[in-house]
């Protein structure tokens, strides 16, 4: 039995190639893992305006925080205004690409205002590193992007 092709012939094919291709979409796209930067987005974009003001505290100091990677160590150097008032807070390492990994540590500063941290806690890629501290009673907020590599 031969089969004609002709225009009939030409459309059902197209159709049906057409079909596959939306069912095979719409199958790959439901069964994708959809990761949300934050899980609760909208309850932190309420308190941003605090962030906000964090930031502006922390761009008024006469000193900048530095974070710097150094062998198998990240040291974060608050700056020297703050010797003589206590310091608290939280560090963050966000990990981008995989949430399951955040760290969250309290912030424990040494003497000369300096905290080291391992880097074997940490899978190389792409990190931000997320400080929300007090200091003197007046909040403070600084982040910069780090990428860690063995």
């Amino acid at each position: 039995m031969k089969i004609k092709f002709n225009w009939g012939t030409g459309i059902f094919i197209v159709l049906t190639v057409f079909i596959l291709a939306v069912v095979a979409f719409f199958i790959f796209i439901t069964t994708m893992d959809v990761n949300l930067v934050e899980d609760n987005y909208y309850e932190k974009e309420l308190a941003y305006q605090e962030r906000i003001d964090r930031i502006k505290n922390t761009a008024t100091l006469p000193g900048k925080v530095i974070i710097l990677k150094s062998g198998e160590h990240i040291s974060i150097q608050f700056p020297e205004e703050g010797t003589n008032l206590p310091v608290a807070g939280i560090v963050h390492f966000y990990r981008p690409s995989d949430p399951g990994k955040d760290l969250n540590l309290d912030l424990q500063l040494n003497d000369s205002l300096r905290q080291v941290f391992s880097l074997r806690e940490f899978d190389p890629g792409k990190w931000t590193v997320k400080i929300d501290w007090t200091m003197g009673g007046k909040g403070y907020y600084y982040e910069e992007g780090i990428f860690i590599e063995h």
